[in-house]
């Protein structure tokens, strides 16, 4: 009879590397595979949102001032020196004889406007309005691309005034005026909210700091709300602790802001700061003239003058959920109260965005005015 072939066998080592070597690599599978996902997704929002389907599926109406779906809408800005696209969404039932509340919705970094009707994250709003959990509300989409193309990948503006386009005076001058124009609105700054993602959410406490006469409040999800993070060890990475927090005095591009793939890939500064801010020696102070945590104190920020709401994840791949904690500590220390709201063991991802906008929302709905109705002869608003 013919013996059975011999296979060789793993020595106690050679067994015990290949079984580390094998847990190391479903870990980065299980890392990685998600954050591939979200790779796709980002494509499908671009190269499949359609404004028609998106309407058909809830009970308001988003109207497309865009270049996006085969005639050009786009709003022309005189400041950017180019027309730009942007997405409104009305409520149901929305009637120029009532007057409504108006969100200015801020996306994240890596998309464009495409998101607001590529995501559930509007459709959302129009469930919670439907239910009455919502005021009827008026949500304005910009886009944040600075070269304002269709890509994913794009640097963003962060909605500030930067080295290439005054982004945050967009805003204020041609935006929302034209919001004002083509929309019922109610006047009131009560009346008036900015919700930003990400990036956005650096935009929209830099905008609601500086301009308190416009909104009433302002609500971010994982955003950056003190860029100039750092510990007494020189950590931006740190958690934050009030005894070890110190600012941040010197711009690093080398410095790393965010680490994916468990580590394995850093995010350096220069990624995100170079597009806004530039390389130059006044970097400093250009981040310091839009940090949020900066304008608590440059613009004297006082108890009562704005509602701020804070929602991160408890596992930041930027540490923006320290920022936040520092931003809050540092408001309190002028009597400014900040709701925080921690997503535990959540992640810079699109999953921590998809689920927890409805937190948002909600805190959003109890510092709207809802809808009020229009005096007899003063609904001359144009039909959007």
């Amino acid at each position: 009879m013919t013996a059975p072939p011999s296979y060789p066998t793993l020595s106690s080592t050679s067994a015990t590397f290949y079984r580390l070597r094998t847990t190391l690599l479903a870990v980065l599978i299980a890392a990685i595979v998600p954050i591939v996902w979200t790779g796709v997704a980002c494509g499908q929002v671009m190269s499949l949102a359609s404004v028609d389907h998106f309407n058909r599926k809830i009970a308001g109406c988003v109207v497309d001032h865009t270049n996006n779906h085969g005639a050009d809408h786009r709003i022309h800005s005189a400041i950017l020196g180019q027309s730009r696209d942007l997405y409104v969404y009305l409520p149901p039932g929305y009637s120029r004889e009532r007057a409504y509340p108006f969100l200015l919705y801020m996306h994240m970094a890596n998309l464009d406007e495409h998101v607001f009707i590529g995501s559930s994250f509007i459709a959302q709003l129009d469930r919670m309005i439907q239910r009455g959990d919502f005021p009827p509300v008026v949500v304005a989409c910009p886009d944040g691309v600075i070269d304002g193309r269709n890509r994913v990948g794009s640097p963003h503006s962060f909605y500030v005034d930067g080295n290439f386009g005054a982004f945050q005076t967009h805003l204020v001058q041609e935006v929302i005026p034209f919001l004002f124009q083509h929309y019922s609105l109610r006047p009131e700054r009560e009346a008036h909210a900015v919700l930003g993602l990400s990036a956005g959410g650096f935009g929209a406490l830099s905008l609601a700091l500086k301009h308190r006469e416009l909104f009433g409040s302002v609500a971010t999800l994982a955003g950056p709300a003190n860029m100039r993070y750092d510990s007494v060890d020189g950590d931006g990475m740190a958690p934050f602790d009030p005894a070890t927090y110190r600012w941040n005095d010197r711009y690093d591009p080398d410095r790393v802001v965010g680490r994916f793939y468990l580590g394995l890939k850093p995010v350096r500064a220069s990624r995100y700061i170079d597009p806004i801010f530039g390389s130059g020696e006044d970097v400093d102070a250009r981040i310091r003239a839009e940090n949020p945590a900066d304008l608590i104190f440059s613009t004297n920020l006082q108890p009562g003058q704005l509602s701020i709401y804070l929602n991160f994840p408890g596992k930041d791949n930027y540490n923006f959920d320290d920022q936040a904690r520092s931003f809050a500590w540092l408001a309190a220390s002028r009597g400014v109260s900040v709701t925080l709201q921690c997503a535990p063991g959540g992640r810079h991802n699109l999953a921590y965005f998809r689920n927890h906008h409805v937190e948002a929302y909600c805190w959003l709905s109890r510092h709207l005015l809802p809808p009020t109705p229009l005096p007899q002869g003063l609904a001359e608003h144009p039909a959007p």
